[in-house]
């Protein structure tokens, strides 16, 4: 297991540090199935004041590993989601790998690849965006991506969610503005035929930028696994009077 921390910036908006480590580990010696568990996280670390950083960070911690290491700085959190995992790890396939060894059972893969990454993504006025993207493989036909967007006020490091930034009554006309950007966010405007719905509605996963908002919407929730994750911008002049 290799593991590194480097400071960057982010488009002047704040410093950030990032966190990166990978771990290939073996489910037993000889054997070759394995773990592979690569992190690359970016936290805050100027730009804010301290108790609003600290806010930014435990939040960050708790959704890249769960709530259980929300208490830890990042480097710790890390070792102890890694240390943790791969408990876990062993402890589900390690039967497993002896049954196979004795004929008891037809031989599978018991390999495990998660990847998480996070990093700034962008902001507007007092609010500021990160986006997560967690891909996990446990056997299977294809591994699955998930990415989750995270807003924060600037000021306080409190999460800023669908319905704080946006005024009461938007959902009727984020969901016409969504739908109608909806063809340019595809490979080809035709793969429309391919959805599961064609009126699309606001779930909450959003980001800013500035371009405009940026709504994200993961595998099979609103269209086949291969048309892949979907991202649909409004620009800031279409959303004047929502927020």
């Amino acid at each position: 297991m290799c593991a590194g921390a480097v400071l960057v910036s982010c488009n002047g908006t704040f410093g950030t540090q990032d966190y990166v480590s990978h771990a290939a580990i073996a489910l037993q010696e000889g054997g070759t199935d394995s773990l592979v568990l690569d992190i690359n996280v970016s936290y805050p670390v100027s730009g804010m004041d301290k108790t609003a950083l600290g806010k930014v960070g435990t939040f960050l911690t708790a959704e890249y590993f769960g709530e259980e290491y929300a208490g830890l700085d990042p480097a710790e959190a890390i070792k102890a989601y890694t240390d943790d995992i791969t408990a876990e790890y062993r402890e589900e396939n390690l039967g497993i790998a002896q049954d196979i060894e004795d004929g008891k059972i037809p031989s599978m893969t018991m390999r495990h690849e998660e990847y998480i990454k996070g990093n700034f993504y962008g902001s507007h006025k007092n609010i500021f965006s990160y986006k997560t993207s967690k891909y996990v493989f446990a056997g299977g036909a294809h591994g699955m991506t998930a990415e989750t967007a995270f807003n924060f006020d600037m000021k306080t490091g409190e999460p800023v969610v669908e319905t704080d930034f946006f005024k009461e009554g938007y959902n009727r006309k984020l969901t016409g503005l969504l739908s109608a950007h909806l063809p340019e966010a595809l490979e080809s405007p035709a793969d429309t035929s391919m959805m599961f719905i064609r009126e699309i509605e606001p779930n909450g996963n959003f980001c800013v930028s500035k371009e405009g908002v940026t709504y994200i919407y993961n595998q099979y929730e609103i269209a086949p696994y291969a048309m892949g994750i979907i991202r649909i911008t409004i620009p800031w002049e279409e959303l004047e009077g929502l927020y």
